[in-house]
């Protein structure tokens, strides 16, 4: 029984950056119904501008600040160049986003090689508590997440900018004729996304390695997270990401770590076979 307390607070870092990945795929899907399979590259990119400035001497709060700015920059001009001349076809967003994939992974390793890439961690100390062994690094990652994310949840529900963003979600049209700017909207949408998932990178960096081919295995969990608490519902990709933390951290625990995306699918599919439209479909919210 030691194993499973071990497993749960190993699995709450691994929800959390889920969950920062999961809240940029539901928020643009929520916005102009793209799919973006890309996003897991922000999030690749992120790690890799943060590695470069902790390597060239930068702390490492420093080098996430500069890792969320970088990767929220990135989203902009993705947003900007490829995905607003297709605004009213998402379908082609899809298969723009396929390309983007090999584009930046490309991209990265022109710039930093495609070696893995790894740090070593901060905060080195182990916490005992009784048969329980918990990384001070794995508590700083989750710590920092939840307060990035608490801070996006208030801004989403209490901010006027908030409201807005969820009356284009609801009617883009009713919106606009309100006077919301809605292309500035999605445009800031897919810049907040990025940003997060950027965040998330340069996080996660200091529990794995990264290279910049690590991006697909992340999308999927982004994607499973974004689906399973119903594309669009910023309240369902967190419930959902500590549910898919924690069936992936006892799964691996007692089965094999091997087989970590397949958990995330597997999950997915029995919340689709009960609720179609996951665990807490539809606006941003």
């Amino acid at each position: 029984m030691e194993t499973l307390p071990q497993q749960l607070v190993n699995g709450l870092a691994l929800a959390s950056v889920y969950a920062l990945l999961a809240v940029g795929v539901t928020l643009v899907f929520g916005l102009t119904g793209i799919v973006n399979f890309a996003h897991g590259e922000f999030l690749i990119f992120g790690a890799l501008i943060a590695s470069s400035l902790i390597g060239a001497g930068l702390p490492f709060p420093v080098a996430c600040l500069a890792a969320l700015v970088g990767a929220g920059v990135i989203g902009l001009a993705v947003e900007r160049m490829l995905f607003r001349p297709i605004a009213a076809e998402p379908i082609r967003g899809f298969i723009i986003s396929l390309g983007l994939i090999i584009a930046m992974q490309h991209i990265a390793v022109k710039i930093w090689g495609g070696e893995q890439r790894a740090i070593d961690a901060p905060l080195q100390r182990v916490l005992a508590l009784g048969e329980v062994r918990i990384s001070t690094m794995r508590i700083a990652v989750t710590i920092a997440t939840v307060v990035v994310l608490t801070a996006f949840y208030l801004l989403l529900e209490r901010s006027r900018w908030g409201r807005a963003l969820r009356a284009v979600a609801v009617d883009r049209e009713t919106a606009a004729t309100m006077g919301v700017p809605v292309l500035r909207y999605v445009a800031a949408t897919f810049v907040v996304g990025a940003a997060l998932a950027g965040f998330g990178g340069a996080l996660l960096l200091s529990l794995f390695p990264m290279s910049p081919f690590s991006g697909g295995s992340y999308t999927i969990k982004g994607f499973a997270v974004a689906i399973i608490g119903g594309l669009g519902s910023v309240s369902g990709a967190l419930i959902a990401a500590v549910l898919l933390g924690m069936i992936e951290a006892i799964a691996s625990g007692y089965i094999s770590p091997v087989w970590s995306n397949a958990y995330a699918f597997g999950a997915m599919i029995i919340v689709l076979l009960f609720r179609p439209r996951g665990l807490h479909g539809g606006h941003p919210g």
